[in-house]
């Protein structure tokens, strides 16, 4: 899947809002399990502007996923594209948003 958003800067997978990650895993309650938080990121002032960062759309990632899905066939993703947010609660890090029950 090359069209995998990531709104979580601070994630080590996160280039541009892109995920550079080779694979990623969501789990049945759709959270990213892959996410790994970068702490210098985190301790980062300010965020370079996308235009000195240019997006990365060259990875493509696999998306192995447990949820109950409509995009979930035999345990992988097969969603044109998702979209790993924040919910904004703190046991929440990294939640696909694509996710529609099945």
């Amino acid at each position: 899947m090359k069209d995998l958003k990531c709104g979580l800067r601070e994630c080590v997978h996160n280039r541009a809002y892109c995920c550079t990650a080779k694979q990623i895993k969501v789990n049945a309650k759709t959270d990213c399990v892959t996410y790994q938080p970068n702490e210098e990121k985190r301790r980062a002032l300010f965020e370079a502007a996308e235009d000195f960062v240019p997006r990365d759309y060259s990875v493509d990632t696999f998306v192995k996923c447990d949820a109950d899905c409509v995009f979930n066939k035999n345990k992988l993703c097969y969603a044109n594209g998702i979209t790993v947010m924040s919910d904004g609660k703190l046991n929440k890090d990294a939640l696909c948003l694509t996710f529609i029950k099945d």
